[in-house]
């Protein structure tokens, strides 16, 4: 028998009347009660669950046509496959099945087909009730052909739709294989044919359900327990103690720097070890290879930006989703402890910005001031002495932008604390300004520069595109004299020069006085009247007249003194010393001519263009 000889007939009848085993009852139903249909499964099942029940009704359909077709006397094994496709046709599936390959074995159960179906009713009714799809819809067009061939064959086959008209192909195009020839491709494809009650899978929902609401609740009793940790104003060690016991895991909070700020469950010479150094790329919870095991890694944000990490670590266990939650919980208690720490700091800050502005203002008595210094926590027991500290960046940005200066002068209020060093930072006129106080009066000088030489260390490690310059005032042991301090400190900035960075009042003489004055331009006059010619001579020349005239001068008009100093021939410098007197047309061993010439070098130097060493004796503070 060929498969082009099949009728409906031979197997099916519609009419009502004796029972024949040899015919099974046919009923009809109109395509578009069909389409109707799978539109109700879909609203009530959703799109998978249809996917699922229309693929195993096409399978049991295919099924039951198969079993019809083994009990015939095919001409060929072929014929027999052939029948599928006609029955598909004959059923009114399809209006016509165009066969392109077809390769099988039954001896070794395989088959490899392909066919195009032109006019598929499940095509058609999921136009016409959805629209255009994304993805294949004859689901029991590919069902039926699957139940059928497998059953023919006699080993699994899977047909797949790579084509179809709903999505606007002009046909469908189905492949059919056997799952071994598959290769794993229809792995996610197989679940679709097993049964599976609605019953189950809504206790499945249910678990689900029921271990989210557990994570919920664990959660937020996690979360609970963190903020009453912030809200009794615990810092990030408490935090992270809290995590890791509700959590039964290793936590470490770090900052964007990867300095560990808190560690629980661990040593922190262990958290160390297990740092992962390339945090940058964390913008959201992930698990990351760390040197021993893994951590789970959440960002912790502040003013929009992320200002640190928190981590669970694990050895070889994986984490659970629960985890994931907490974590996030545990970087938002973070982020809320570290804003009460600025708003705190930002306010405590104020407070003694306004302290030191009244101090300098001279506003309020002493008694006064030692109570307010009193409650901010800052011991105004002398010695004092100030610093200035100005950076041209600042200058440009600063009315455009104020918190550039008020985030350098929290960075340095914190750098003070953290060194237990006693200061008041502030800023004036677009100036920072800082006001120490306390200390060995027979050591201040070494304090003084060691204090000075780390507040610019770091602020050049922590704002490397700046540069900054510091102006170091003597030191007072009256409160009285500290507005007379932050005058020097100003002045000895605006004497900074391209040789330091770093500008201490007392070792400018009596050319510190003269730039206190607020006239720097009076004063570059001066020693240029005085020098203007000797300078003009002995700029191409590295300034050696000058330095030799400096010396001179500076050794009491000493010529065998300044000869050892300057490593010089006698003769020599008795030359030098004439061609100085030329130049400036004056006696320079004149008392009055001296005294103005050697005001003027040490001008000179402090202006940045004379690279002479002048040494500060141990007790030149005044």
């Amino acid at each position: 028998m060929k498969a082009a000889d099949l009728k409906l007939s031979q197997f099916y009848k519609t009419a009502f009347g004796t029972e024949d085993s040899q015919f099974e009852k046919m009923i009809t139903i109109p395509t578009s009660a069909l389409g109707t249909l799978r539109k109700e499964l879909i609203e009530t099942l959703g799109p998978e669950q249809t996917k699922g029940f229309l693929l195993r009704h096409g399978w049991h359909c295919g099924v039951s046509d198969a079993l019809k077709m083994k009990k015939l006397d095919w001409d060929s094994n072929e014929e027999a496959l052939y029948a599928g496709p006609k029955m598909h046709i004959l059923h009114g599936h399809l209006e016509e099945v165009i066969i392109l390959q077809n390769d099988f074995d039954f001896d070794e159960k395989t088959i490899h087909m392909e066919a195009i179906w032109r006019n598929s009713y499940e095509a058609k009714e999921h136009l016409k009730l959805f629209g255009k799809s994304d993805h294949a819809v004859c689901h029991t067009l590919v069902g039926y052909a699957s139940g059928y061939l497998s059953t023919i064959i006699g080993e699994k086959v899977i047909v797949i739709e790579q084509g179809c008209h709903a999505m606007g192909d002009e046909c469908c195009y189905s492949v059919c294989k056997t799952v071994k020839k598959w290769n794993g491709e229809v792995d996610d494809i197989l679940k679709y044919y097993e049964p599976n009650s609605l019953i189950n899978e809504l206790n499945q929902t249910f678990e689900k359900l029921k271990i989210e609401r557990d994570n919920l609740n664990k959660s937020y009793q996690v979360h609970t327990r963190l903020m009453n940790e912030v809200l009794r104003e615990n810092d990030l060690s408490s935090i992270a103690g809290v995590l890791s016991q509700t959590a039964g895991l290793p936590v470490m909070i770090e900052d964007t720097q990867q300095k560990i700020l808190a560690v629980s469950g661990i040593s922190e010479e262990e958290a160390k070890q297990r740092q992962i150094h390339d945090l940058k790329v964390v913008t959201k919870t992930e698990l990351m290879k760390a040197p021993a095991g893994h951590n789970l890694v959440t960002p912790i944000f502040f003013q929009r930006k992320i200002a640190g990490y928190c981590s669970f670590l694990y050895n070889v266990e994986q984490p659970q989703e629960v985890d994931s939650m907490i974590l996030e919980r545990a970087a938002l208690a973070c982020s809320t402890y570290m804003l009460n720490e600025h708003t705190r700091f930002s306010a405590e800050q104020r407070m003694r910005g306004s302290f030191l502005e009244d101090v300098l203002a001279r506003q309020i008595c002493t008694e006064e001031l030692m109570r307010r210094a009193h409650y901010l926590g800052f011991d105004l027991k002398p010695p004092h002495f100030m610093v200035a500290i100005h950076s041209e960046t600042i200058k440009k940005t600063l009315n455009k932008d104020l918190s550039v200066i008020d985030d350098v002068v929290n960075s340095l209020s914190i750098f003070c604390k953290d060194r237990q060093i006693n200061a008041l930072t502030g800023q004036k006129s677009g100036i920072i300004i800082m006001l120490l106080s306390g200390g060995d009066l027979s050591k201040i000088s070494v304090f003084k520069k060691e204090v000075c030489r780390k507040v610019a260390d770091f602020l050049s490690r922590k704002y490397p595109n700046d540069d900054f310059k510091l102006g170091v005032s003597s030191t007072a042991q009256l409160m009285e004299d500290i507005t007379q301090l932050h005058e020097e400190s100003v002045a000895s900035l605006k004497i900074m020069n391209r040789n330091s960075n770093i500008v201490h009042f007392d070792s400018l003489g009596i050319e510190g006085v003269l730039f206190q004055a607020k006239n720097a331009d009076t004063i570059e006059k001066f020693v240029y009247k005085k020098l203007g010619n000797l300078i003009r001579e002995d700029k191409n020349k590295d300034m050696e007249l000058t330095k030799t005239l400096f010396h001179y001068l500076n050794n009491g008009c000493n010529v065998h003194k300044t000869a050892r100093v300057m490593n010089f021939s006698i003769s020599g410098l008795r030359y030098r010393l004439q061609r100085v007197n030329e130049i400036l047309q004056s006696d320079i061993n004149r008392p009055n001519v001296t005294y103005q010439i050697y005001l003027a070098l040490h001008s000179l130097i402090a202006l940045g263009e004379l690279d002479i060493d002048v040494e500060v004796e141990e007790g030149s503070e005044l």
